[in-house]
């Protein structure tokens, strides 16, 4: 009898702690304040916003109701039921707080209309205005103002609101932006300079007109698979770039996730690359810098667009400094950069170099040189000796692993020029190039040149490859 009072007391017991903790989980979390609406020509205390949520209105459901105590009638009258709604994010701290604008008489932010059904970024101080510029209303302040990132440019903050960090590295760190009138998200890279090197930097490197020259060149530049540049702030200390936001991640963080690539895939990637490549190479810039850490994915489909990014940061920051800090580990870098220290000349066979370790890289999940194989990697690179040792190579095509060695030969006078690339047997894929158009959006072809006759000098040159290009969608032609 006793054992079956304890039995029945801890059964008891333990529905109680059940009961408790189901009434626990089914209460509301209680966020902490993002947030304060102040009245400014409106009668009212202070009030906290910690809801995803909060409606401003003469309507009986808003969180805050507007009536003849906050009011005169002569102003309510304007004032719509629903006229505008608070939003933000509270599972992301460093998320933009939102205004949406439900009136008919307007609601407006620092004298900006929103517009109906459209919204705007609220931003710490900024003044709200309703049924008519003149109505001073509210005062967002944002209690998270101070514990905001390390970005102090005021040309980004007036116009852009600083979200999470999406990456960093030796390169820079990367945030999510949003502009705060149109609410367009983007990607910033934040990179700061040596000092010492932009010390002894010559003075007519600084000169503002030959900035504003070199960021209308990176703004101008128009290739589906080139990141957008939409703005660039060039400070002493720092250079801040903002570009179009990929959500699909960088192509190194693809690899990782997946192993490998299969080659249907990494070809359809390498395409892009290449196309990007020449693109950059006719607009007189060498990227210096290819690594799948700097190609961009539109999104997590198995086959996306791609794009390239950072071509641009040489032109900004000192060409020794740039190849300091971005090579310090230089696993991608072509042997003729090492042997001069970054220092000599080199040609845009740089760029064909690093296509090649990236190609390596898709098809195995591996690098084709690295201190673990024994001997240091620049000694390895500097003499052009790699393996495929990984067993995924067998599943690899003969065309794929000769174009690898093709491409990573240190002579650079013997490797293949983009042209030529695009040219391969292996990259001249119907179903990859189709796929290719489709992404891209352009129609992509192979101009043959005009017969000649072929001289001594031109077999000697390597003159006789064609020159692969694209045209625009309204000349669909394709020639494989």
């Amino acid at each position: 009898m006793a054992n079956s009072e304890a039995i029945l007391d801890t059964q008891t017991a333990t529905q109680t702690q059940m009961t408790q903790d189901t009434a626990l989980e089914s209460q509301p979390i209680e966020h902490p304040s993002y947030g304060q609406l102040l009245g400014k020509h409106v009668k009212m205390k202070s009030l906290d916003l910690r809801h995803s949520e909060f409606k401003v209105g003469r309507e009986g459901t808003c969180h805050l109701i507007l009536d003849e105590d906050n009011l005169p009638p002569s102003k309510l009258c304007r004032i719509s039921k629903h006229h505008f709604t608070i939003k933000k994010d509270l599972n992301d701290t460093t998320s933009p707080t939102y205004i949406h604008d439900h009136s008919r008489n307007g609601t407006y932010v620092n004298g900006r209309l929103i517009g109906p059904n459209k919204c705007m970024i609220l931003k710490h101080n900024d003044i709200i205005s309703i049924a008519g510029v003149s109505i001073r209303a509210f005062v967002y302040y944002d209690l998270r103002y101070s514990m905001q990132s390390d970005i102090k440019a005021k040309e980004l903050l007036d116009r852009y609101h600083v979200g999470r960090k999406l990456g960093s590295g030796a390169c820079g760190t990367v945030y999510l932006l949003h502009d705060t009138v149109s609410c367009q998200p983007y990607a910033m890279k934040h990179v700061a300079k040596d000092p010492l090197n932009e010390r002894s930097r010559p003075k007519f490197l600084n000169d503002p007109l030959r900035v504003m020259n070199e960021v209308n060149i990176m703004k101008n530049l128009d290739h589906p698979c080139v990141i957008k540049m939409h703005d660039i702030v060039d400070k002493p200390d720092s250079v801040y770039m903002v570009l179009e936001y990929m959500k699909g991640g960088d192509l190194l963080s693809r690899i990782i996730s997946k192993g490998f690539l299969p080659e249907k895939t990494a070809k359809l990637f390498f395409l892009q690359m290449c196309h990007a490549v020449k693109y950059l190479h006719e607009q007189g810039i060498t990227h210096r810098d290819l690594k799948p850490d700097n190609i961009l994915l539109e999104d997590h489909n198995e086959y996306t667009l791609l794009k390239v990014s950072d071509f641009g940061l040489s032109k900004f920051v000192r060409k020794n400094s740039v190849m300091r800090t971005i090579c310090g580990t230089p696993l991608y870098v072509a042997p003729e950069v090492l042997q001069t220290g970054g220092r000599g000349s080199y040609t845009r066979k740089v760029d064909i170099w690093s296509l090649g370790v990236v190609l390596f890289t898709m098809l195995s999940g591996t690098l084709p040189f690295s201190d673990e194989y024994g001997s240091p990697a620049v000694e390895q690179i500097k003499r052009g000796h790699f393996k495929m040792r990984h067993s995924v190579w067998k599943q690899v095509s003969s065309l794929a692993k000769k174009l690898i060695y093709d491409i990573l030969n240190v002579n650079p006078h013997s490797r293949p020029s983009i042209d030529t690339l695009l040219q391969s047997s292996w990259l001249r894929d119907p179903d990859i190039v189709g796929r290719a158009e489709q992404l891209m959006k352009i129609s992509l072809r192979v101009e043959e040149p005009a017969p000649k006759r072929t001289t001594t000098s031109d077999v000697e040159n390597n003159n006789t490859s064609p020159v692969s290009s694209f045209a625009p969608p309204s000349k669909r032609k394709r020639r494989l």
